[in-house]
C-alpha cells in the first residue's frame, strides 16, 4: 500500500514545523518545496493526496498549477493559502479547484486541523 503523501509549496517557519509534527504524528508522507517548479515535478511523477499551495511568490504561475493540478490530478485535494485578505482572489482559487481556501481573518494556523480531517475523509 502506498503512503498518503502531502506536497507543499510555500509554506515555512511555524507553520511548516506543526505541519512536520502532524506528518509523524499521522504517518503521512510530508514533501515540502520552496520553488513552483520543484512543486510542479513531485507532482507529476508523484500524485499527492493532498497539496498545500501558498499563493503569492508567483501568482500568475501558482493559480495555472491549482488549475492544471484540479484537471489533471482528480483525486488530488487541494488547499489555498492567501497571505491577504482578498474576496476576489479567493474566489477564483474555488473556481479553479481548491476543496479548502485559507485567507485573513481565517488564520493560516487552522490548516493544522484541517488535514487530518481531509486525509481522513480521502481514504
Amino acid at each position: 500500500m502506498q503512503q498518503t503523501q502531502v506536497l507543499t509549496y510555500g509554506i515555512d517557519g511555524i507553520l511548516a514545523e506543526r505541519l512536520r509534527e502532524l506528518a509523524q504524528v499521522h504517518r503521512f508522507w510530508l514533501r515540502e518545496t520552496s520553488q513552483l517548479s520543484a512543486c510542479k515535478n513531485l507532482a507529476q511523477t508523484s500524485p499527492p493526496s493532498l497539496l498545500i499551495l501558498v499563493l503569492g511568490r508567483d501568482l500568475e504561475g501558482e493559480l495555472a498549477f491549482l488549475s492544471k493540478v484540479h484537471e489533471s490530478l482528480p483525486t488530488t485535494r487541494s488547499i489555498v493559502i492567501g497571505e491577504t485578505d482578498n474576496p476576489i482572489l479567493a474566489g477564483l482559487a474555488w473556481d479553479l479547484g481548491a476543496a479548502f481556501v485559507l485567507c485573513p481573518p481565517t488564520p493560516a494556523a487552522s490548516i493544522v486541523d484541517l488535514v487530518p480531517k481531509m486525509l481522513l475523509a480521502l481514504k
